[in-house]
């Protein structure tokens, strides 16, 4: 049984004495309407018949109710395809599929076309050999050959009676026949052809007559041909008119485009301002990307990562901290920023577009959806591994819209969505959560559709895209011998960090926090309401997706509101099909004026902040580092009390201390909490290194003071340099010669 696909087709026929084969083939295309929307139609034109082929078409619809007849058309081939054209476009059909009344042409192969109806606007029919002798065949060859000629086209075959076109494609060119034009059909194939309209062209069979009158004779082709030459001039004065239009709407468009560009660029490096790598800025890094930054300077210097510096974050994001270190060492990962956050940009306007139809509208949503990131971004101001998995899930979930709405894809881009499924399981594994639902969402489209050919290719072209990054990664990791400590830290620790949660309570805190943003309740409501459309099958993954979403920012049962970056490229589709409601709702509606409020009053105060701090941090770039007293007053002994080669330790969690002071850490552990209550033994561990290493500076961070860490700093000769005035406030200490 087929899937009603909820879309409008309209197959359209001319007939002229066919009484002999009309039921036939009335019998054998109406089937081909099974699983289409219900305002479906099979439409036959037969006015100017001499035989009974009126009379057994009324007889029909009695058996079809979805049979309609047109008998006050033209009595000519080329006028009556025009006129079910018009007739197709005016009871607002989705597609339309011409074909001929006289079983030359086979109901069997519509299939083939109608599963490729999204991926171009014209699927067109083409004859490598036909039936209907050897004086056609002739005719067809001098038809291609003169659309060559006149219009600088080549086509297999110009006037194949077995094309499935898109109502856009066909609305866009009719208005240029008249409408007792005779052969609209080879035009209409110039026209596609001329201005690179996405088409296609497959082949058919094509049958000899077994019975009826063709409408068409050799004497009548001759007559046709020479007015066809006359009106070949005047088609080709009208495309080059045309070329001159597109050369004008071509440029605009180009121009708009490069504006959007030139926006997003703008909105990416506004918001990087905030990040204390900024030229402009240079605050203190907040606690993961001091870690970050300063794994990033221990690659720089030779050290490897999981085995001789220890973080549980994926293998990615030290490289791109490492590449930032040796482009600059306190400002080049601002470069790496920048590049995510406008690559998100492009990527959630292209989502946008799938629902917007004009784009402003687009650019507002994109606006919106990133309004919700500036917040989260603002909380923890910049190089985090959410930022760089952002633009990967943006375009992987534009890749798998686009196919799912318009069956638009190809083998790069099914690659490229292998290629950042790897790079985010490369940054950190909760965040592939998109591709688990889409790629299970289509895998099963596609086994309904008993497409498995289709469903192979895709599985070897995404795997194809993840092993182009996983596999030099794992090349390296294996090469340096640190695998093992890879799998320790980033598959053993994190499972424990997150078991490490404080139960079901702390982890229903945070889904409540992230479920209770506007914009994402917006896109779950709205998500919802879309399972009352025609899309219900991506309504229903976009709820598992986004759901599932929010308890994986959520699973650790800490309240980090970065996390909830991975959650804003899921926001846009739900909000840009809202938008285009709101669009189809009075004007005066109530509904819809809260909504727009709501989303304004949602976006406004996240950009005010931004807009203040980027304010601020221009006004202040010239005034020395704003960092904190502890943070100064390190820098301070700690360039007073050793050379650049020196380690220095922190403990706490604190490694803007490194980053900011030019010191690379004398211990494995940067850093100690949380990962040292998650696991005791690396405290044991940091204690050892310490105990070697002896570093003349040791950092310890407010809230830290523990007996452990004094006892240290007495027994092995440690003298108190400098402590903040505040209970448990933040201490220095320098090791005595």
């Amino acid at each position: 049984m087929k899937l009603n696909t909820g879309e409008t087709l309209f197959i359209v026929m001319p007939a002229y004495n066919e009484a002999e084969n009309i039921k036939d083939v009335v019998d054998a295309w109406y089937s081909c309407l099974s699983g289409k929307s219900k305002s479906s139609r099979l439409v036959v034109a037969d006015s100017g018949s001499t035989d009974r082929t009126h009379e057994i078409l009324l007889k029909l619809k009695k058996s079809y109710p979805k049979l309609e007849i047109l008998s006050t058309t033209n009595k000519q081939h080329g006028p009556k395809v025009l006129a079910l054209y018009r007739y197709a476009i005016k009871h607002r059909a989705d597609y339309i599929f011409q074909t001929d009344s006289d079983g030359q042409t086979d109901p069997n192969e519509f299939d083939a076309f109608w599963q490729l109806r999204h991926s171009y606007d014209g699927i067109l029919g083409y004859r490598d050999s036909r039936g209907d002798g050897v004086a056609r065949v002739f005719v067809e060859k001098i038809v291609c050959l003169l659309l060559r000629l006149f219009f600088d086209v080549r086509v297999p075959d110009a006037n194949a009676p077995f094309r499935l076109m898109k109502i856009a494609i066909v609305s866009k060119y009719i208005d240029r026949f008249p409408d007792d034009y005779a052969i609209p059909n080879i035009i209409f194939t110039a026209y596609f052809a001329r201005f690179q309209e996405k088409i296609s062209f497959k082949k058919i069979s094509f049958k000899p007559r077994i019975a009826g009158t063709g409408s068409i004779n050799v004497k009548k082709i001759f007559n046709i041909g020479k007015q066809a030459l006359l009106d070949f001039i005047g088609f080709r004065k009208d495309m080059k008119k045309t070329d001159k239009g597109l050369a004008r709407k071509l440029f605009f468009h180009k121009l708009i485009t490069f504006g959007i560009l030139i926006i997003f660029g703008l909105a990416a490096l506004f918001i990087v301002t905030e990040s204390p790598s900024h030229p402009w800025n240079r605050s203190e890094p907040a606690t993961d990307s001091g870690v970050f930054l300063t794994i990033g300077k221990q690659m720089q210097s030779g050290l490897l990562p999981y085995r001789d510096t220890f973080d549980h974050k994926g293998p990615l994001q030290f490289i791109i901290n490492y590449l930032g270190a040796s482009i600059n060492a306190s400002s080049g990962i601002i470069i790496f920023e920048c590049l995510a956050v406008f690559a998100t940009f492009i990527a959630l306007y292209k989502i946008a577009r799938l629902k917007c139809p004009r784009r402003s509208l687009a650019v507002a949503v994109t606006f919106i959806a990133m309004s919700l990131f500036a917040f989260f971004y603002h909380t923890e101001k910049g190089n985090l591994v959410e930022e760089y998995a952002m633009p990967l899930i943006s375009i992987a979930l534009f890749v798998f819209l686009d196919y799912l709405l318009n069956r638009h894809t190809s083998t790069l881009k099914v690659i490229l969505t292998g290629a950042c499924f790897a790079g985010a399981s490369l940054l950190r594994i909760n965040m592939v959560v998109v591709w688990a639902v889409f790629c299970l969402a289509i895998f099963v489209n596609l086994i309904i559709q008993k497409s498995f050919k289709d469903l192979r290719g895709f599985i070897l072209k995404f795997l194809l895209g993840a092993a182009l990054i996983i596999a030099p990664v794992l090349i390296w990791l294996l090469s340096n011998g640190i695998f093992n400590d890879f799998i320790d830290a980033y598959f053993l620790f994190n499972f424990t960090y997150s078991d490490s949660a404080n139960g079901i309570a702390s982890i229903l805190s945070v889904v409540i926090y992230f479920s209770s943003q506007v914009t994402i309740i917006m896109a779950l409501l709205f998500s919802l309401v879309m399972l009352r459309g025609q899309t219900k099958h991506i309504a229903i993954a976009y709820i598992i997706c986004l759901t599932a979403s929010i308890l994986a920012a959520s699973m650790s049962g800490r309240l980090y509101p970065h996390y909830g970056i991975i959650l804003v490229p899921l926001i846009v589709f739900p909000l840009a099909s809202l938008i285009d409601n709101i669009l189809n709702i009075d004007k005066k509606s109530y509904l819809a004026s809260g909504l727009i409020v709501l989303v304004v009053l949602q976006t406004y105060a996240p950009w005010t902040t931004l807009i203040n701090t980027a304010i601020t941090t221009f006004t202040n770039r010239n005034s020395g580092m704003s960092v904190s007293e502890s943070l100064s007053k390190a820098c301070e002994i700690i360039g007073n009390n050793t050379s650049p080669k020196d380690q220095i330790s922190v403990y706490g969690n604190r490694d803007a201390i490194y980053f900011r002071c030019g010191r690379l850490p004398a211990t494995k552990y940067s850093y100690q909490y949380p990962i040292g209550v998650v696991r005791s033994d690396i405290l044991d561990d940091y204690f050892s290194e310490l105990e070697e290493k002896l570093p003349k500076i040791l950092f310890v961070q407010a809230g830290h003071n523990d007996d452990r860490i004094l006892k240290f700093t007495q027994e092995n000769n440690y003298k108190l340099e400098w402590k903040e005035e505040i209970d448990d406030g933040s201490r220095i200490y320098s090791r005595l010669d």
